[in-house]
């Protein structure tokens, strides 16, 4: 018989479903028996608000030119056209970034983190991640053998006093860490936002200490109480802020459109990396991109979303109100797409979720969003997706589930 394991490298050894992975696949089987899956879990985009007849417009008028340039081979930069665009998006939140040698096109945000672990992770640097912090990054980085040190994350975001108590001892130790990686903008998952001192705060400490600042932006475009946040990266002098950010939250996931904004230097090196992994980015999508921008769709399709899950959010906080147990405590967000509930120290979420999906409902438990997998008494709820009459019946079930939990 074959021995498939030992063929797998080091990493490759590491890749093994989790409890997400072994209940998505549970609900795939209950929902082939015809059993109705409420999803509260991942950042989707609402089903109904995608930008589909631009799009279809977009490629009907587009030209024999264009879909020659298409279909073919392109830069691995990304296409001059969408990095134009782009660089003029990011200019309106105060980002300054020379679309020929500072940006450049990735497949999904996603790529741009899986990227940057390989550039800049050697197996023992120190990195610094909030706990809580977005998953799948904690998941890229582990991919190169870091070392974590984790900075408590508040109402208002990455605590820097803690940070700087954090970087002290790594000083005391002879160690530095090489980066800081931040989501600033309605945080994944807590959905809170970095305050504007804190985020200068933070660019003070990498100037002192020599360390590189990864800000990755998804959510702070779903803004409900008015404009985006200032982004970290607006405040850089130094080049010493590598940004993210991407389609996936405010136009289409199904495009995989994300970029990345840093020093020429960095971004000449993404493009030699990216190069090696998908040669370039998808062209039809980065044409429906450049064209979305160019024509206003994206900023219309911002403030079209706003208004949608401002709503959305604001019926889950009354279901929740209504039917979460009162040892329940949770945040109002002002942006973003989640909502993240503590529970109390013995209820545990991971072990709870299987029983969830059987009953018909999803969610993301928080365990997964901390390098200390043990702290287990926290969800992730998402708002954005599920519509609304599920909302209401996907809190109902769980606030029974959790009414006897606790």
């Amino acid at each position: 018989m074959l021995d498939v394991d030992g063929f797998y490298s080091k990493l490759g050894g590491t890749f093994k479903p989790g409890v997400i992975s072994e209940v998505v696949l549970a609900a795939f089987e209950l929902m082939k028996q015809g059993k109705k899956i409420i999803s509260l879990t991942g950042g989707s985009y609402d089903p109904k608000s995608f930008a589909f007849d631009e799009i279809r417009t977009i490629f009907s008028e587009a030209p024999t030119e264009a879909w020659q340039e298409m279909l073919q081979y392109g830069s691995n930069r990304g296409s001059s056209d969408l990095r134009a665009e782009l660089s003029k998006f990011m200019e309106k939140s105060g980002i300054e970034a020379d679309a020929d040698g500072e940006v450049l096109v990735t497949t999904g945000s996603q790529q741009a983190l899986d990227i940057l672990s390989r550039l800049f992770i050697d197996q023992g640097d120190v990195i610094v991640v909030g706990s809580p912090t977005y998953l799948q990054a904690l998941a890229a980085f582990k991919q190169f053998g870091p070392e974590f040190s984790v900075v408590p994350v508040d109402d208002n975001g990455m605590d820097t006093e803690a940070l700087e108590t954090e970087i002290k001892k790594l000083e005391g130790k002879g160690r530095k860490p090489k980066l800081i990686y931040t989501v600033p903008s309605f945080q994944n998952p807590t959905s809170v936002v970095l305050s504007q001192d804190r985020r200068q705060r933070m660019i003070e400490l990498a100037d002192e200490y020599d360390f590189l600042i990864l800000e990755d932006n998804p959510y702070g475009y779903i803004s409900f109480e008015g404009p985006m946040p200032t982004p970290i990266k607006a405040l850089d002098d130094s080049g010493r802020v590598i940004y993210f950010s991407t389609f996936s939250k405010i136009v289409s996931p199904g495009l995989r459109i994300g970029w990345v904004a840093a020093r020429r230097e960095f971004v000449t090196k993404f493009s030699v990396a990216k190069g090696n992994v998908d040669i370039c980015t998808d062209g039809l999508s980065q044409y429906v991109a450049s064209e979305l921008l160019m024509r206003g769709v994206v900023d219309r399709q911002i403030l079209k979303m706003i208004d949608v899950y401002r709503r959305k959010r604001d019926l889950m906080l009354e279901a929740m109100e209504a039917h979460f147990p009162e040892e329940a405590e949770w945040n109002d967000p002002g942006g973003g797409l989640f909502i993240w509930v503590e529970m109390p120290e013995g209820v545990d979420t991971s072990d709870m979720l299987r029983a969830a999906v059987e009953r018909g409902v999803g969610y993301i438990p928080g365990s997964n969003f901390f390098v200390d997998s043990s702290i287990r008494n926290y969800i992730r709820l998402n708002y954005s997706f599920p519509s609304e009459d599920d909302i209401v019946e996907g809190i109902e079930i769980l606030g029974e589930m959790l009414k006897a939990q606790v």
